[in-house]
């Protein structure tokens, strides 16, 4: 698997969570490597995913009654005492459905991406809006008028993504579960396993996902095996 350095004092930080589940940062280092377990999933369908909608950071939707049975017919882990979600409340609502009894934290900047003026509209729908067929055209990797750019929001999940593995670390806790988005796997695996998949073949289905196997070093992040969800 590619590795790849923490770029930024803020991928460097551990961060300690809080009694309110959100996080704060701190700076401690390790000598050894730290390896941990990732399941990171995505959450269930919404009414936006099901008619192919963009949803992404800005929709704050709640699953519907299919993704709710998606959630249902999925892996539960009523013995998992501490789940990860996202600032969206469909990661909140999936995570509720798949691990009953857990502790729900809050995680910062690991929301989907930003679609900007294309949220909550479909691909037909813009079919003739120059600025989408300009996207488009970029391969998604151009900015999202009003919204973000790949880059962008790859570097939002890549440093967020480092921010939270670090503070689970420090917290000693090395088999962890985390409700997000498609565009946060995305991103994420992009960021550090680019040479096995492309960003786009990363996508999920709803409530599936990767358990990830991850070593830490106090200025890398590697991704030593993949395995399907």
């Amino acid at each position: 698997m590619m590795e790849a350095p923490d770029a930024s004092p803020a991928a460097d930080a551990a961060a300690e969570l809080t009694s309110s589940g959100r996080t704060t940062t701190e700076s401690p280092r390790s000598e050894a490597p730290v390896r941990l377990q990732l399941t990171i999933i995505r959450h269930g369908q919404t009414p936006g995913n099901a008619v192919r909608r963009y949803v992404g950071s800005k929709n704050d939707e709640s699953l519907s009654e299919e993704g709710r049975e998606q959630a249902r017919l999925a892996p539960h882990f009523p013995d998992v005492q501490r789940v990860y979600v996202s600032t969206l409340k469909r990661t909140h609502e999936t995570a509720a459905i798949m691990f009953p009894n857990a502790e729900q934290v809050v995680v910062e900047d690991i929301q989907e991406m930003d679609f900007g003026a294309f949220t909550g509209r479909s691909a037909d729908e813009m079919a003739d809006d120059a600025d989408y067929r300009n996207w488009v055209d970029s391969w998604c990797e151009d900015p999202c008028p009003d919204g973000e750019s790949r880059a962008q929001f790859n570097e939002r999940i890549r440093i967020a993504m480092n921010a939270f593995l670090r503070a689970i670390a420090a917290r000693g806790e090395n088999d962890v579960y985390l409700v997000a988005h498609g565009g946060t796997m995305m991103a994420f695996l992009d960021c550090y396993a680019s040479d096995v998949k492309q960003y786009f073949e990363w996508n999920t289905a709803n409530c599936h996902g990767y358990r990830l196997h991850i070593c830490l070093g106090d200025d890398s992040l590697a991704i030593e095996e993949i395995e399907d969800f």
